[in-house]
């Protein structure tokens, strides 16, 4: 169990030292967009590739921090019947949910994104815009975040599983949603 606990340590603390990185892409997008705000209506100079910037650098924002939002429960859950089971069926739950909706959609989506980067990349594809900027850092992103969610995915069905068998042996576990009691 020292072994389990040990990699998903190590796995939610490089997810989140990558998610708290990341998340300074949000002043990068601000930035875009302050300039373009200032260039438009102060010197009334807009220009071509600020809108394009702002949606690639949202794209790689959303995705990159996909694992760190995963690992500290960012995304809704409906859990009005799931609460009301006990704690080793939310655990078991859980891994159900997570190997058949999480895991297969990682696992196609990262040799398709791969294969994705890799195309715009050699082809060297670029927006439909007059700006025409490469595609390929935003899709080499996607594989990126795919990745780190795949890694993330381990972490959590690993804390799962070791809270089954916590429960098991009779000790005291968090729930399933990792979250104390308020």
């Amino acid at each position: 169990m020292k072994v389990i606990k040990g990699i998903c340590n190590g796995i939610d603390k490089f997810n989140d030292i990558l998610g708290r990185v990341f998340s300074v892409l949000v002043l990068g997008i601000l930035g875009v967009i302050l300039c373009e705000v200032v260039l438009r209506r102060i010197f009334n100079r807009p220009q071509i590739w600020t809108q394009d910037l702002t949606v690639m650098l949202f794209a790689c924002y959303i995705i990159l921090i996909c694992a760190y939002g995963f690992q500290k429960k960012a995304f809704v859950a409906v859990d009005v019947i799931f609460a009301m089971l006990p704690q080793m069926a939310q655990h078991i739950l859980h891994i159900i949910t997570y190997l058949i909706f999480l895991v297969p959609f990682v696992v196609s989506m990262l040799p398709t994104s791969w294969r994705f980067f890799l195309r715009a990349y050699t082809t060297h594809e670029q927006t439909y815009s007059v700006w025409a900027a490469p595609t390929w850092p935003v899709k080499l992103c996607l594989f990126i975040g795919l990745a780190l969610l795949a890694i993330q995915s381990v972490s959590e069905i690993l804390k799962q599983v070791q809270a089954i068998v916590e429960l098991a042996q009779g000790k005291k576990t968090l729930p399933a949603d990792g979250k104390e009691a308020q």
